[in-house]
């Protein structure tokens, strides 16, 4: 696991770089945490590339002891990490708070929140390094987001003398993790675990082992046997899907589809194998309102074509907390 990272004081970019060993069911509301859970799923953003207000770009937070690990950063990441606050009483997703996140792949709708990740917290008092660990590129990436608020950085750190918040230059650091298959992120809370997926580029689903659940997480992908061992009975499976039904009136799309991505009827089979206590269906070609996107499926379709998996399914929304 290569490691690189990114910390700019003024106009200076400092980069060091070394090497490391490293039956469907109707739509439920989101499960209750109990006083034994330790564990929780938090859906920030369930969404696609399209803008879809009801649906923010694809990050989810699982939360461990009240210590936050971020899987993707799409659109508004943040502000739906302080919604989760606000709104679910999260505190581990203050913005200040947000250190660990992994990243599925770096297609744009899963990535487009990076400089917010790195900047916001950072101009409300985050004094710690960002650690992100991802795919190949993510050091490239992470080069190219900090020289670019070059600017930022400078000016907000030359007047440190006249306020605290945002002054501290360890704030914006990040710590560019570039992985591979195994184990590539371990503390006293959870153990994380990569495994290849296939996508249009290089690509990760994780599998998170806390003291009290297994959560697996695809990002984008074609159905594997890597995501089924990877699950085998865990606790939650969180899953992306697309509906025939919103296939049938994109014919364009069945080409890059059919090696890219699950159909409903795929993940039927591959959760029947897998096994899991929830199966979450996320990153969905489905829309809330009509009026945001008619041409794509309705909560109803999505769960009707799942049909015939007999677990337990469920239809995420952004802010649900499992």
């Amino acid at each position: 696991m290569r490691t690189r990272q990114f910390l700019r004081r003024g106009a200076v970019v400092a980069l060091s770089a070394l090497i490391l060993t490293t039956a469907a069911q109707a739509q439920q509301a989101p499960a209750q945490q109990t006083p034994a859970q330790q564990t929780q799923v938090v859906l920030l953003g369930t969404g696609t590339p399209p803008a879809d207000p009801d649906r923010f770009g694809a990050a989810t937070a699982i939360v461990v002891n009240g210590t936050a690990y971020l899987v993707d950063f799409g659109a508004g990441v943040v502000r739906r990490a302080k919604a989760a606050v606000v709104d679910r009483g999260i505190a581990a997703l203050d913005p200040v708070k947000l250190r660990v996140v992994f990243a599925t792949h770096l297609h744009s709708d899963h990535t487009v929140g990076y400089p917010d990740l790195i900047l916001t917290p950072w101009v409300l008092g985050r004094r710690v390094p960002l650690e992100v660990y991802g795919p190949s590129g993510i050091a490239h990436m992470t080069e190219h987001v900090i020289e670019a608020y070059r600017e930022d950085f400078a000016t907000r750190t030359k007047d440190r003398k006249l306020y605290t918040v945002g002054a501290f230059a360890e704030g914006h650091a990040v710590n560019a993790h570039e992985i591979k298959p195994g184990v590539v992120y371990k503390d006293a809370n959870v153990t994380v675990t990569a495994f290849a997926t296939k996508h249009a580029m290089e690509s990760y689903g994780y599998r998170f082992d806390t003291p009290d659940r297994s959560i697996v997480i695809s990002g984008d992908t074609n159905p594997t046997q890597a995501t089924i061992d990877a699950c085998r009975g865990c606790d939650v499976l969180i899953h992306e899907v697309l509906t025939h039904d919103w296939l049938s009136r994109r014919p364009d799309f069945h080409a890059y589809a059919a090696v890219h991505h699950t159909t409903t009827s795929q993940l039927t089979e591959l959760a029947k194998q897998a096994k899991p206590g929830l199966l979450i269906l996320y990153h969905a070609s489905i829309s809330w309102r009509p009026a945001v996107d008619s041409e794509r499926s309705p909560q109803a379709v999505l769960l009707k074509e799942m049909a015939a998996y007999p677990g337990r399914v469920v239809v995420g929304r952004d802010l649900d907390v499992y």
